[in-house]
């Protein structure tokens, strides 16, 4: 590490405790169970879900070898891991992405979904083709079903469809998210323009150079699956102007609206965390709500996207990481009007230079929110977990080798999974985090 940057590091660890006091931060030390290797090796970043009904943790991943790259699951059952399984039947029918990890979701009868994008390399286009495939098991997945595709265009124009989320609602409807470049794809090949590379292979926004025309912007879809994941209704545009390389995040509230975020290019290259509500089973979304006006300015794709929860009280939170110059690092703010307006972010990790860094969020069942974030302030990236109550940050564990954490917690039990180089490594509670 160079003199400038440990430099850095040590004033944002300053500026950042001292944030962290004036939000009302103690400490205490890690109450999940012991650290579980759920991959030794060539592993991307996880997710996990918990089935409330069992208590049972669910970690989802793309692991990658010589003969292509496949989705895995492992299962965790009163602290013990057992042996992963494939999920995807056709082999190789995947592809590792920092910003589109393969996400797992249990259904209300128990059923485990797993979403994934696969990749397919297309002549011209610097980026591969990409399309949204997914399982589900009914046996707590030990074994899952041939696989299905989402995006309702495949096997037409090549495109991508990635940067997706999946949620299950109350009912057993499945909600799934993602930035598609359709639109984008099919201007370029009415007007003969070739993929020049850049964010344009992910469905990019900025128009191309010279006399040429404008292209059309990247959108976030939502589609919805009624009868548990066999097959999915034509995916709905929610809204364009994107930022193309950003995650999406879903939501459903007890009641069955769906929420969904992203990262929107406003005017000037300013690129901020968005909400849209959707109150008819994701027919139609409502405009968007900025969570804050960051203003930050970045002419690229900074690959780092929004989390949603909701809690007990019914109030949306959102998580994200910002740029801005005068307010770097990662926040969450809440929404008591179901995602209409969200009040002042309260920092997780902000003060000084805070690189680009990811953030998750679970609601834990006592109405209290976990969050999770990774730290790069340094060459040894670390996480942190942390519980938030109002404006109260009690701290977990902030030394937790790894990047990518991601949360879930339900029916009393919590789990966080993350990476640790190229292992898949989870912890587990099962009496809840307090």
């Amino acid at each position: 590490m160079t003199h400038r940057r440990r430099t850095h590091a040590r004033a944002a660890a300053t500026a950042a405790a001292a944030l962290l006091v004036l939000a009302g931060c103690d400490r205490a030390g890690p109450e999940l169970g012991p650290a579980l290797t759920l991959a030794e090796a060539g592993a991307s970043n996880p997710t996990v879900a918990v089935d409330p009904r069992t208590g049972t943790a669910y970690v989802a991943w793309v692991g990658a070898q010589s003969s292509g790259a496949d989705v895995y699951l492992a299962r965790i059952e009163r602290g013990e891991a057992m042996p992963p399984v494939r999920v995807n039947d056709i082999p190789g029918d995947a592809a590792p992405h920092e910003q589109a990890p393969a996400q797992v979701a249990v259904a209300p009868n128990g059923d485990v979904l797993v979403l994934w994008q696969n990749n397919r390399p297309i002549e011209g286009r610097r980026f591969p083709a990409s399309d949204l495939r997914l399982a589900r098991s009914t046996d707590g997945g030990r074994t899952f079903e041939p696989a299905v595709t989402v995006n309702d265009d495949a096997g037409g124009l090549p495109s991508s469809h990635t940067f997706h989320d999946i949620a299950v609602a109350p009912d057993g409807t499945v909600y799934v998210s993602w930035i598609d470049s359709r639109e984008r794809d099919r201007v370029r090949a009415a007007l003969g323009i070739a993929d020049e590379g850049g964010h344009g292979g992910h469905g990019g926004h900025a128009a191309a150079d010279g006399d040429a025309p404008e292209m059309p912007s990247s959108d976030v879809r939502v589609a919805r699956s009624t009868d548990g994941g066999r097959t999915f209704e034509p995916g709905i545009v929610v809204a364009r102007d994107v930022c193309p390389c950003c995650r999406t995040s879903l939501a459903v509230t007890p009641d069955g609206a769906v929420l969904v975020a992203w990262r929107r290019v406003f005017d000037g290259d300013v690129r901020d965390i968005v909400v849209a509500r959707s109150t008819d089973g994701g027919r139609t979304f409502s405009l968007p709500a900025r969570v804050h006006d960051d203003g930050w300015v970045i002419p690229g794709c900074p690959h780092a996207g929004p989390s949603l929860a909701l809690d007990g009280e019914g109030r949306v939170h959102a998580a994200w990481y910002t740029g801005s110059q005068d307010r770097q690092g990662v926040y969450v703010a809440a929404s008591a009007d179901g995602g209409t307006t969200f009040g002042e972010p309260l920092p997780l990790l902000a003060g000084g230079w805070v690189p680009v860094s990811l953030v998750r969020l679970a609601a834990l069942p006592d109405g209290a929110i976990l969050a999770a974030w990774d730290d790069r302030r340094d060459e040894q990236r670390r996480i942190a977990i942390a519980r938030l109550e109002g404006s109260r940050v009690r701290v977990l564990d902030d030394d937790v080798p790894g990047s990518a954490p991601a949360l879930a917690a339900a029916g009393g039990t919590t789990a966080v999974a993350w990476l640790d180089g190229e292992a898949v490594r989870a912890r587990v509670a099962y009496a809840g985090v307090r």
